[in-house]
């Protein structure tokens, strides 16, 4: 009796293992592994961000339009070699061309003694105004007879030189000027010369700068000198 219920509970334990179309009854499977992922496959492409249509539009070069210099674009320095309108000396406030109102004129003829005692000397002729060697004319008084004073100015800051005679002189002028130059004549009244119309003279000096001074090239005679 206990042989025939040990056959039928293994026949019925058979019957259990083998019916394989039970849901329960499937084996557990094993998932195969994933394939490695390849370092040299690229990242996922990131979202890339919208322009903002209120920023400035950046053209091919990378710069803005009249705004900063993009970082890899090299500034070009400021082109400081052309010259201004106005030229002046290196290292001077004074213009390459003299005339009668510029500093070293105003401030020679201010340097002049006065002759009449209230009468500022006033100069109102100039010789070639960008010659090398230059003259100006300064006069006080009115009259023909009125003193004057020459006062030269050479080199490239027209650096003032002082007069032709270390007192004034009248009835004198300017009959001549070359680069290096300045030819001057002198006349003197007479006795019963009217004061307007001198007789005497003329005589003819030549003023010549070398480079460094002025030399008077002729004799004048006491007549001029008093």
């Amino acid at each position: 009796m206990k042989r025939i219920l040990l056959v039928t509970i293994t026949a019925l334990t058979l019957v259990a293992c083998g019916n394989s179309d039970e849901p329960g009854a499937a084996p557990a499977t094993t998932a195969p592994p994933a394939a490695p992922t390849s370092s040299a496959q690229p990242p996922a492409a990131q979202p890339q961000a919208q322009p903002d249509p209120s920023q400035a539009t950046v053209d091919a070069g990378g710069a803005e339009p009249n705004g900063p210099i993009d970082s890899n674009t090299e500034e070009l320095p400021e082109n400081n070699s052309l010259p201004d309108v106005e030229q002046h000396a290196p290292g001077s406030e004074y213009p390459i061309c003299l005339g009668l109102d510029s500093t070293r004129v105003v401030d020679a003829v201010a340097s002049l003694p006065e002759y009449f005692p209230g009468e500022p000397w006033i100069a109102t002729k100039i010789g070639d105004l960008c010659a090398p060697f230059t003259w100006v004319r300064a006069d006080t008084g009115g009259t023909v007879s009125s003193p004057t004073h020459l006062l030269f100015f050479a080199g490239y800051n027209y650096d003032y030189l002082g007069t032709a005679t270390l007192e004034p002189t009248a009835f004198t002028s300017v009959v001549g000027q070359t680069a290096d130059t300045v030819t001057v004549e002198y006349r003197w009244p007479l006795v019963n010369d009217a004061n307007a119309d001198p007789t005497g003279g003329p005589v003819t000096i030549d003023y010549h700068w070398d480079g460094t001074q002025v030399t008077m090239i002729g004799t004048l005679p006491p007549e001029v000198t008093g």
